[in-house]
């Protein structure tokens, strides 16, 4: 009897919180090897279980928004649940003061309106693709 009241008072908060939007935003900096430049790598990855995000802005917040914004990367960018997409800004487009600070200066702004801050990105492999297509207009 107990357990008919609380059954569905708990499947309402679990499909609450099941189905929220989850996001990670990570910042790394490593070499674009198609241009020779470093830069700083700024990935979005849906975590969310069963729910699409859509990313309209991304930028680095230093003082000014340096925005992050390339031919191969347009945005909007809509992620299915698991996927992850990149994008980038030269390292000598940041002020010098903000390179140690750099990986929480990471924004996202996401077509409900939430921006996301950025967190460093410590495990990153030493070489790789950068997920979200090829890198063509350079």
């Amino acid at each position: 009897m107990v357990l008919d009241i609380i059954k569905p008072i708990l499947e309402k908060v679990w499909s609450a919180f099941g189905a929220r939007r989850r996001v990670r935003f990570t910042v790394h900096r490593a070499f674009l090897v198609s241009k020779s430049k470093e830069c700083f790598f700024l990935n979005l990855s849906n975590l969310s279980r069963d729910r699409d995000i859509e990313i309209t802005h991304v930028w680095l917040e230093c003082g000014e928004q340096i925005p992050a914004l390339h031919p191969d990367r347009l945005l909007p960018r809509r992620l299915k649940p698991d996927e992850s997409w990149e994008t980038w800004v030269e390292m000598e487009s940041v002020p010098s003061r903000y390179h140690n600070t750099v990986y929480t200066r990471g924004r996202a702004r996401l077509s409900s309106g939430r921006v996301i801050k950025s967190i460093e990105n410590k495990n990153v492999p030493a070489s790789g693709a950068v997920p979200g297509g090829s890198i063509c207009s350079f």
